[in-house]
């Protein structure tokens, strides 16, 4: 069976200062809540990779969150195939800024913007919609943060279901992966995915027995084609992961789930309306 990560973070120094809680503060509670702590030292690529494969994972989605760890994770991946590159982008030096580093990134070709703001605005704000239009028009996909987060500093409420809802109406060509899943907002989740095929749930560090069924039941069967697997490494283990969603999605589902879907997502037109 072959398996992609739809989200991981390298452990190079530099994208470990993510996990740092002095450095991020929003983050400080991941650690002890997903116990981590053996997940945060300097790895070295070669050694990541191997230890991805190991679990059965041959590509990985590498996450950067600001211009030099983007700058880092294409430089990384020019080197190994194995790693496919997501830029990610903030508003801290304004919309234009943000925008200039998505013609960055698509020039260097990532293959996908990350919009992991935390709650510094809704989703569907309208400051967003430069950038959701510029992806739009040049077919890059987004991956936008969609459920419960423990940063405790940031509002949950931002990444409301009927907020992507709006994004899909105004964008229908935008290709959508809701990171996580849409975890917590219960089953509105599913019924905007099922209306717009143009999203896609990412399951990235969902353990399938916390999740509610509904969830699990979609994977299975009418969102089978929209799911796409995750582990948000180091938040979560790979091998832990792969065994836990194997155990609970049928196996004539697993090559949707963790392969084809997320190659979809990224490389395939929205299917038409």
């Amino acid at each position: 069976m072959k398996i992609i990560d739809g989200r991981v973070r390298l452990r190079t120094e530099l994208l470990l200062k993510f996990w740092d809680p002095d450095l991020n503060p929003l983050l400080k509670d991941y650690a002890n809540k997903y116990k981590m702590q053996d997940r945060l030292s300097v790895m070295e690529v070669t050694e990541f990779i191997q230890v991805g494969k190991n679990a059965g994972i041959e590509k990985f989605l590498v996450y950067g969150s600001n211009s030099g760890e983007n700058s880092h994770i294409l430089e990384l991946a020019k080197q190994y195939s194995e790693l496919i590159p997501v830029g990610g982008i903030s508003l801290n030096n304004g919309i234009r800024a943000a925008l200039e580093e998505i013609i960055r990134l698509k020039s260097e070709n990532a293959a996908a913007i990350d919009f992991n703001f935390l709650g510094e605005k809704n989703v569907n704000d309208r400051d967003f919609y430069a950038l959701y239009s510029y992806c739009e028009v040049h077919a890059i996909p987004v991956i936008i943060h969609s459920g419960v987060h423990y940063s405790r500093g940031g509002y949950m409420w931002r990444v409301q279901p009927q907020y992507f809802d709006e994004i899909a109406v105004d964008f229908p060509e935008l290709r959508i992966i809701m990171s996580h899943g849409g975890n917590g907002f219960g089953p509105s989740v599913l019924a905007i995915t099922q209306r717009h095929p143009n999203i896609f749930l990412e399951f990235a560090a969902m353990r399938p027995k916390y999740m509610a069924p509904e969830f699990l039941q979609a994977a299975n069967t009418y969102l089978k084609d929209r799911c796409i697997f995750g582990t948000d490494y180091p938040l979560t283990d790979f091998e832990d992961q792969i065994k836990l969603w194997q155990y609970s999605l049928r196996e004539e589902v697993w090559d949707l789930f963790f392969h084809q879907n997320i190659l979809t997502a990224l490389f395939e037109p929205p299917a038409s309306r």
